[in-house]
C-alpha cells in the first residue's frame, strides 16, 4: 500500500510498505480523506517547535478490519473520524484542564495520515476517539472537524463576551475558521489580515469581515484607533511571530492576544513587556484538541453552522501527495487542501 513518508533530511516520497497487521486491540481503517495541516507543512519545509516523524492527522476513514477482542459486526463498515491522540483524563496536567501536556497525548496512528489504511491503537479505540460521521458529512467535511476542534479549545480559553471585536493575523484555513467562530460568537467586527493578496481577496468573496493586507498602510489605521474602538482580542493564526508585537501595538488595553499559531523553532521575539505590563494585555496559549472539543466541532459541522467546505479549495489522490505539499507550501491559491483516497 502506498504512504507518504518524511525522512530524516526533511526530504517526503510516497513510499510501497506491506500492509499492516493489528493486533487484537487495534482497529484497521482505509483512508477516506486527510487535510494538509500548516504543522505538516512546517515539520517538512521548517523547523517545527513541535516536530514529528508522521504526516498527516486530520484522517476519515471506514473500518475494515478489527482486532479478535472487538465485536467486527458493531465496528465494520462505519464512516469515522479519528482523533489521533488522546489524554489520560487522570494525572497532574489531566486534572487541571491541560489535557493536551499530558504524557499520554502523543500520536497513536500507524503508518501516518497520508496512507491507503491506517491502524488505531488500543489507545486511541479505549480513549473513544473515534467519532462516526453522519450520513450527511463527506470525507473531505469531516477531515476539517480536527482543525475546527482546535480553534475550538483556544476559544474555550479566553474571555469573550458577544458585541467583542476581533482581529486575525494569519487568514489561511485555521484564520477563517477563527473568523467563522467569531460570527458564531457575536462579534460586532472582525478584521482578517494576511499579507497574501490571494487570501485577502478569497476571505473578501466568502464575506468574512474586514479584510486588509498586512503590507499595505491600512494596518497602521489600526494603530491609530480610539482605544475603546480596538479589537478586544487579536488571534495569531500563523507561524510568523512578529505580528505578536504588531499585536500588541494594536490591542486595546486589557486586551487578549490568543497565540494560536505553531512557531518555529527557537524564535525569538523582541517584545517589550513594559507595554504588555502597562497595558494589562493577557497572552494566553494553546495547542491541539481533547475529544471534547472534537464532539463541538463535529455538530458544529453537521448543523452547517460552520460550513467547511467554503474553505476546501484543492483536492488530491495519495498518488499526488507529495505534489500537494508543494503546492501548498508554495502558497499558490491553495486555501485548504486534502488528500483522497480513491
Amino acid at each position: 500500500m502506498k504512504a507518504l513518508k518524511l525522512f530524516s533530511d526533511k526530504t517526503i516520497s510516497l513510499v510501497e510498505i506491506d500492509e499492516p497487521n493489528i493486533q487484537d486491540k487495534e482497529i484497521l481503517i482505509n483512508l477516506g480523506s486527510c487535510g494538509i495541516c500548516g504543522s505538516d507543512i512546517r515539520n517538512v519545509f521548517a523547523d517545527s517547535c513541535k516536530p514529528t516523524s508522521k504526516l498527516g492527522h486530520e484522517v476519515t476513514g471506514t473500518i475494515v478490519k478489527v482486532g479478535k477482542s472487538y465485536d467486527g459486526k458493531h465496528y465494520e463498515g462505519k464512516r469515522i473520524f479519528v482523533n489521533h491522540h488522546a489524554p489520560c483524563n487522570s494525572c497532574y496536567y489531566c486534572i487541571r484542564g491541560n489535557e493536551t501536556m499530558c504524557d499520554k497525548f502523543t500520536d497513536n496512528i500507524f503508518p501516518c495520515g497520508i496512507s491507503e489504511k491506517i491502524i488505531l491503537s488500543e489507545w486511541i479505540v479505549n480513549n473513544q476517539s473515534i467519532f462516526e460521521l453522519p450520513d450527511s458529512m463527506s470525507f473531505e467535511e469531516g477531515s476539517m472537524i480536527e482543525p475546527l476542534a482546535c480553534c475550538i479549545r483556544g476559544w474555550n480559553k479566553i474571555s469573550f463576551v458577544k458585541g467583542d471585536s476581533v482581529l486575525i493575523f494569519g487568514i489561511g484555513p485555521i484564520g477563517i475558521l477563527h473568523a467563522m467562530l467569531a460570527k458564531i460568537y457575536g462579534a460586532s467586527a472582525i478584521y482578517c489580515i494576511d499579507i497574501n493578496q490571494n487570501k485577502v481577496d478569497f476571505c473578501k468573496k466568502i464575506n468574512l469581515g474586514i479584510c486588509i493586507n498586512g503590507l499595505t498602510s491600512e494596518i497602521d489605521n489600526l494603530v491609530n484607533l480610539n482605544d475603546k474602538l480596538r479589537p478586544d482580542l487579536i488571534i495569531i493564526a500563523t507561524s510568523d511571530m512578529s505580528v505578536l508585537c504588531k499585536s500588541l501595538d494594536i490591542i486595546r488595553k486589557g486586551g487578549t492576544i490568543l497565540l494560536f499559531g505553531e512557531p518555529q523553532k527557537e524564535i525569538d521575539v523582541n517584545l517589550d513587556i513594559g507595554k504588555l505590563y502597562s497595558k494589562e494585555v493577557k497572552i494566553i496559549t494553546t495547542y491541539a484538541a481533547t475529544n471534547k472539543e472534537i464532539n463541538e466541532a463535529l455538530q458544529l459541522i453537521t448543523k452547517m453552522e460552520i460550513d467547511v467546505n467554503k474553505l476546501i479549495t484543492h483536492r488530491y489522490s495519495i498518488a499526488d501527495s507529495k505534489d500537494a505539499f508543494e503546492k501548498v507550501h508554495g502558497k499558490n491559491d491553495v486555501i485548504k487542501a486534502v488528500i483522497i483516497n480513491n
